[in-house]
């Protein structure tokens, strides 16, 4: 019986195809294909364009250049994230700021309300598990937003960007993969023309720049993940589907059905009393991989106090995150529903 991991990159022979005929063409570095891909993205979300760069971490360093974030401002962030968000915000030159959470793992507008201040340069909001936060509401705050969608790409013009500017991750435990890589998609020209500019340069003019491309062999294989990407979202949901129903039927309780019902299913997320600490080894003798979701929280890496971050703290301590992914075979489901059944609230 083989591992069932957490997560895996969904590739098939015409991902295989895109990225050999690629390298047949010998045009490798960054070029039409990653045009291409900026923007067939840009227009899946419904934004004005794209600009692609090597990976997530870079995507959000790119959006906070374009912002004009830089040293002596501050940029909120939550403290249920992964780490390379903060170090981003590291990167650029201004001070992290971090917030809690809402039950339902994603920040809230009142989560960050009462830290914005004079010098506040950016908002940092994730989609977490594939869960939608609301944008329009954190709009109202009238601080540029940044809208972290590694965790949530949607239904083609249905699940729209609203920040102003939006980051996507390409890493292969994302929604789809181009082996490593990111991009910002925004609605403002301007934003977008500066972050070429950033990214590419100016032709006349010698000045610091951000040097991260993205190449064609990358773009040409996210590409073909991106064509396939209604076929993922299919997948994903059935596959929820089967879990909702299973677990249902087993606690009612450790399913946020508000949550998931914003949510594309990135991830199947669950809260269950002694979380992963407790049900790993049983998970480990089945040979499934569980993750608690967020390896870290950022404000304990800070000197944070968890007694600030009263929900952060309590979704860290029981969340499990349960494989799901289009790669999924039909036995590894079945074999996954059947090890649920070893939880209890």
């Amino acid at each position: 019986m083989s591992w069932i991991l957490h997560s895996k990159p969904w590739i098939t022979e015409a991902d295989k195809t895109a990225v050999a005929e690629t390298l047949s063409s010998g045009m490798l570095a960054l070029g039409e294909k990653v045009r291409s891909f900026e923007i067939t993205l840009s227009e899946w979300v419904s934004g004005k364009g794209g600009v692609a760069v090597g990976s997530g971490a870079g995507a959000i360093y790119l959006a906070l250049l374009a912002l004009d974030v830089k040293a002596g401002k501050e940029v909120i962030l939550p403290t249920y994230v992964c780490e390379s968000v903060y170090e981003a915000v590291l990167a650029s030159g201004a001070t992290p700021v971090l917030c809690d959470v809402s039950e339902n793992w994603v920040v809230e507008p009142q989560c960050v309300e009462k830290l914005i201040n004079a010098n506040t340069a950016a908002l940092i909001v994730p989609h977490m598990y594939g869960i939608f936060a609301d944008i329009k509401g954190f709009k109202k705050l009238n601080v540029p937003v940044i809208e972290d969608c590694a965790q949530a790409v949607g239904d083609k013009q249905i699940d729209k960007i609203e920040g102003d500017i939006a980051v996507f991750s390409f890493h292969p435990t994302k929604c789809f993969t181009s082996g490593e890589g990111g991009m910002i998609v925004s609605n403002n020209n301007s934003l977008l023309e500066k972050a070429k500019e950033i990214r590419d340069g100016n032709k006349d003019i010698l000045k610091a720049r951000f040097l991260s491309p993205l190449s064609d062999i990358q773009a040409a294989l996210g590409l073909s993940q991106l064509n396939r990407y209604p076929e993922f979202l299919k997948k994903r949901r059935e596959i929820a589907g089967k879990y909702l129903t299973h677990l249902a039927a087993i606690d009612i309780k450790m399913v946020n059905y508000e949550a998931k019902a914003s949510s594309m299913f990135f991830r199947m997320a669950i809260r269950v009393h002694g979380g992963t600490e407790k049900y790993q080894p049983l998970f480990e003798k089945e040979k499934i991989h569980i993750r608690k979701g967020v390896d870290k929280l950022l404000h304990r890496l800070t000197g944070g106090a968890d007694a600030q971050f009263p929900s952060a703290v309590r979704l860290f301590n029981t969340t499990i995150s349960l494989p799901l992914y289009p790669a999924m075979t039909e036995s590894e489901i079945e074999r996954c529903l059947i090890a649920t059944s070893i939880l209890k609230n």
